[in-house]
């Protein structure tokens, strides 16, 4: 089969390459791949940023993914040959007090399908059956790769409450995930705003304006949003740290900052102003089950608004959706399978 392999740990060791199609072992299921977004965790592994040391060599990449069950291995029940299933990429070992708290997402023996061992950026795909959900079929291809980003955001503005009617949440970085946290706080009933940098990411801004959200750019932006009624909380989702330094002073007193990016370069925070200001500051990290169920509820009620966002890649052409998701050429590159529709049923 042919699979997309980070090769080494050197920067940009990349290739697509033919390789043997995985055999499921016990409690493990087949998929064959149907679509696979890519993310920055990806441009973070082809680029061995600090962080990514770890990799192994010669894993395929790509976690957010959707295909369909294609073979079983022992103690897996053969019924679940044709079921349309997405990962659970993160996942803990669910022996631990953490996993049996309900926050598997934060188990330190957690690992990640296309990061920790091999992903779905190829024709087929090994994973544990308990690790997949399955899904409603009316969602595309593309959109149902969006699940595991979408249950990244719907993890990220749950820490902000169920009911957020009549709050104002500014959301700095208009990325897929900022995007689909908007859109989540929307839904909540949230006036929702975005923040972009000063240069680049024209077309997310424009797209977050085509959802019908206000957008703003760079520091002088964000000094017009502290203009008008206070800001209840801020999404910090574009990784910047300048950006999270001033949505401790942009956001209301009491008010609450949530993080669900990661910081190339870290923030240096003015401590003294978070706490005489008393904003709460959120760190936010993956999903469980339950967000996955939250997620897609919001693709299918959505699916034609967020029609647009994606771009889609042939796998032969992977290497131009991470050129494209690394420059920021594209809001959210998908590769799809090489097949037109992919059978439910073998």
């Amino acid at each position: 089969m042919t699979a997309f392999l980070k090769q080494s740990r050197k920067k940009g060791d990349i290739a697509l390459r033919q390789v043997p199609v995985p055999i499921p072992g016990p409690g493990q299921v087949l998929i064959r791949t149907e679509a696979v977004g890519l993310c920055g965790s990806d441009i973070h592994a082809v680029n061995s940023h600090a962080g990514y040391e770890w990799l192994p060599e010669q894993v395929v990449l790509g976690h957010e993914a959707v295909g369909t069950i294609h073979a079983v291995g022992p103690d897996v029940s053969s019924t679940r040959i044709g079921e349309r299933v997405v990962p659970l990429a993160i996942d803990g070992c669910r022996n631990c007090s953490v996993c049996a708290g309900g926050t598997p997402q934060l188990c330190p023996q957690r690992d990640c399908l296309g990061l920790s061992f091999d992903g779905a950026l190829a024709d087929f795909f090994v994973l544990d059956a308990g690790r997949t959900v399955t899904i409603d079929n009316e969602l595309s291809a593309s959109m149902a790769a969006l699940i595991e980003p979408t249950g990244v955001a719907v993890h990220a503005v749950r820490q902000l409450g169920e009911n957020l009617q009549g709050q104002r949440i500014v959301v700095s970085g208009p990325g897929p995930v900022g995007l689909l946290c908007g859109l989540f706080a929307e839904e909540r009933g949230a006036d929702v705003e975005f923040v972009g940098p000063l240069e680049g990411s024209q077309a997310r801004l424009d797209f977050a304006s085509q959802l019908g959200f206000a957008t703003v750019r760079g520091h002088e932006g964000i000094e017009r949003t502290r203009n008008g009624r206070p800001i209840d909380a801020w999404i910090e989702a574009s990784g910047g740290a300048v950006v999270l330094e001033d949505a401790v002073t942009g956001v209301r007193r009491g008010g609450t900052i949530v993080i669900p990016g990661l910081f190339g370069v870290l923030p240096h925070l003015d401590v003294n102003e978070l706490v005489r200001r008393e904003v709460r500051l959120q760190g936010t990290y993956g999903y469980t089950r339950d967000d996955y169920r939250a997620a897609t509820d919001l693709l299918l009620g959505n699916q034609e608004r967020l029609a647009s966002m994606v771009t889609e890649f042939r796998l032969e052409r992977v290497l131009a959706a991470v050129e494209a998701t690394e420059q920021t050429k594209v809001i959210k590159a998908v590769v799809v399978a090489e097949w037109p529709a992919i059978e439910k049923r073998f």
